[in-house]
């Protein structure tokens, strides 16, 4: 395989994932290390990804996510869809039958439901796009909040389903969003209306969990929604040599 082609095939995967392993492109494009490494360094001086120790992520966006910008649900779903995969596995750990779980809009959250299926537990949420992607032998109660619905997010919104809100008490929130900065500790989304739901749900639960892959660290949006230190934990997949702060858990390979 010529230099050129293997660049190619790299962003293909680096722009799928977010994050590729130098150990991960050798098996998969049949390379040495050292070849690799001289894609990944020709790559970094061209703009297109920047590298971290073992493998290399895109580089961090500078531009502020809007809803007019933002793809859609159907258009992200599977980005990153392993990533989201070992994120969910983990955090599912935390649900125990009995529990009362709002399960936010976006698209990691319902990578949480083939790890809830056997599990007694009562889920609520505003996810159109959730629901869709529910086991037919999910073992426990699902409520879908009223409203108007947003096809772009594949969910139900406006006032009604914050209303709604009002009449639960949450042992557990899943929570997502569209960035989350480390510096200013921002937790964002791009939409404005969707914002002040998260924030109701967030007020009715009483832990509250962060799920994001490494496509949203460091990532702007028009609306910040809350602070790092407001989650009792924050998954996220591998992000190479990035510091995180003490309530993040990274899930690795």
């Amino acid at each position: 395989m010529i230099e050129k082609e293997r660049q190619v095939l790299i962003m293909e995967q680096i722009r799928a994932n977010g994050f590729v392993s130098v150990k991960d492109l050798m098996m998969r494009l049949e390379a040495s290390r050292s070849s690799i490494m001289r894609d990944l360094q020709t790559l970094e001086g061209q703009g297109l990804l920047k590298r971290e120790r073992g493998g290399a992520c895109l580089p961090e966006v500078t531009e502020t996510l809007s809803r007019k910008k933002e793809p859609a649900v159907k258009q992200k779903e599977n980005v990153n869809a392993e990533g989201k995969r070992r994120i969910a596995r983990k955090a599912a750990e935390l649900a125990e039958d009995g529990f009362c779980i709002f399960m936010d809009s976006g698209t990691t959250v319902p990578y949480l439901l083939p790890y809830l299926r056997d599990r007694e537990v009562t889920i609520v949420t505003p996810s159109v796009h959730l629901i869709r992607h529910l086991p037919e032998d999910m073992t426990g109660s699902v409520f879908l909040l009223g409203g108007q619905y947003d096809a772009k997010y594949e969910m139900l919104g406006g006032s009604y389903p914050a209303a709604m809100l009002e009449m639960y008490r949450f042992d557990l929130a899943f929570m997502s969003a569209n960035g989350a900065d480390l510096n200013s500790g921002e937790v964002m989304v791009a939409d404005f209306g969707l914002a002040a739901l998260k924030q109701s749900a967030m007020k009715r639960s009483a832990k509250r969990v962060l799920l994001i892959d490494r496509t949203k660290l460091n990532r702007r949006a028009a609306c910040t929604y809350a602070r790092l230190q407001e989650f009792d934990t924050v998954f996220i997949d591998t992000c190479g040599s990035k510091k995180l702060p003490g309530n993040f858990i990274p899930v690795k390979e």
